[in-house]
């Protein structure tokens, strides 16, 4: 019979949640390249939070489970969910606008809010498993591969937020509410 350890189930999780966030970067880029939705700086700043997630997610898979890595997570989807708060705080008086268009009835930096505080609740759990950090390890074997289609996709993302950047701003500052590529 085939014994699952804590290690492999934490990865396993560690990989999903990794998915979760590539799939959110995925989905902001699209709305961006699709639908013509401009980021702001505040929402290039929330991009920058969830690749920051995901890098302490890598590093969990590459290097193993520790409890540093899970910090980087932690800190990473705390510093997400301030911005995403200043944005909501910018929007929640009534006539103030709003920016870009909502989907499934919230908007994009609501959306970034809410997945960054259930990154944080699930995180706190995976990061409570005092077994998984034992000196039984999982083997690196059975998820290298994984890890490192995981990485290629992530440093992909990067990459095409860097160019959208350079495109919004160039060199200098980024307007606040862009229109069109600079560049």
């Amino acid at each position: 019979m085939f014994k699952l350890s804590i290690a492999f189930v934490e990865r396993v999780c560690n990989a999903a949640e990794l998915l979760g966030i590539i799939f959110v970067l995925l989905m902001a880029s699209a709305s961006q390249y699709f639908f013509n939705e401009l980021p702001c700086p505040l929402c290039l700043l929330q991009r920058v939070g969830f690749l920051s997630i995901a890098f302490g997610f890598l590093l969990n898979l590459r290097f193993g489970l520790r409890p540093s890595h899970y910090a980087v997570v932690m800190l990473s989807a705390l510093f997400t969910s301030i911005v995403s708060l200043r944005q909501i705080a910018l929007h929640v008086v009534p006539g103030t606008g709003e920016y870009g268009s909502p989907f499934l009835g919230y908007h994009l930096y609501t959306w970034c809010y809410i997945i960054s505080m259930i990154v944080m609740v699930v995180t706190t759990f995976m990061f409570s498993v005092d077994r998984q950090y034992s000196h039984l390890r999982f083997s690196q074997r059975r998820t290298f591969w994984a890890a490192n289609v995981l990485f290629a996709l992530t440093i992909l993302i990067a990459a095409l937020n860097v160019h959208t950047v350079y495109r919004l701003c160039g060199f200098g500052e980024c307007p606040d509410n862009p229109t069109q590529y600079v560049y």
